[in-house]
């Protein structure tokens, strides 16, 4: 059987980075159909430019995190292990980021965009908070406690969230763990306000 065409390439498209990334065969041919014109970049160099791009990015988290009252409370070292743990994440407005009563699995830290927190209860859904700001966060206390997650969170915008996997969060989250753990007396009684907006 003939060759099947899986993808066309117009200029500013670009091609062979998966091979050069993971060392792998490449995985299909790529023909010229007409005169082309092409910019080549050699393993090494290209290697030695996604170094480059990720120190930058590691280096924009470690700022972003130590504006962050929170983790004001960490050492450079302890911010710069965390940077390099944090994956983005994209979400759509109306997407859920994470759904009440699901296990707790990451951390959330907003990047970019806004947020909401809504509680599902007798009366449907009811929003208990706003996140309009980068820097805010959510998800620790469904892995600090071992509960299910007591809100859903969705994205209000079209939102970028940084998030750290549950075992992360155990390894690296430990100085600041207690204020953590004291700041959840200070959450709002989500079933308080549930009970508040009954035969309203």
């Amino acid at each position: 059987a003939p060759p099947a065409k899986v993808c066309e390439y117009q200029p500013g498209g670009m091609f062979g980075e998966l091979a050069l990334m993971y060392n792998a065969p490449r995985a299909a041919t790529v023909r010229a159909t007409s005169r082309a014109r092409l910019w080549a970049l050699d393993r090494e160099s290209f290697q030695m430019m996604l170094c480059t791009a990720e120190n930058l990015k590691k280096s924009q988290y470690e700022e972003f995190l130590a504006a962050i009252e929170i983790f004001a409370h960490m050492t450079k070292y302890e911010l710069a292990r965390l940077s390099d743990l944090l994956e983005s994440e994209l979400f759509e407005a109306g997407e859920d980021i994470v759904r009440q009563g699901d296990e707790g699995s990451n951390f959330y830290i907003i990047e970019d965009g806004e947020a909401k927190a809504y509680i599902h209860g007798e009366k449907g859904e009811v929003e208990v908070k706003h996140y309009a700001n980068p820097g805010e966060f959510f998800g620790e206390v469904s892995l600090i406690t071992n509960a299910a997650r007591r809100a859903t969170v969705r994205a209000f915008t079209d939102c970028s969230v940084l998030s750290v996997s549950r075992e992360d969060f155990d390894r690296v989250i430990g100085p600041i763990k207690d204020i953590m753990e004291a700041n959840i007396d200070k959450y709002p009684n989500y079933a308080d306000i549930i009970k508040g907006l009954k035969g309203k």
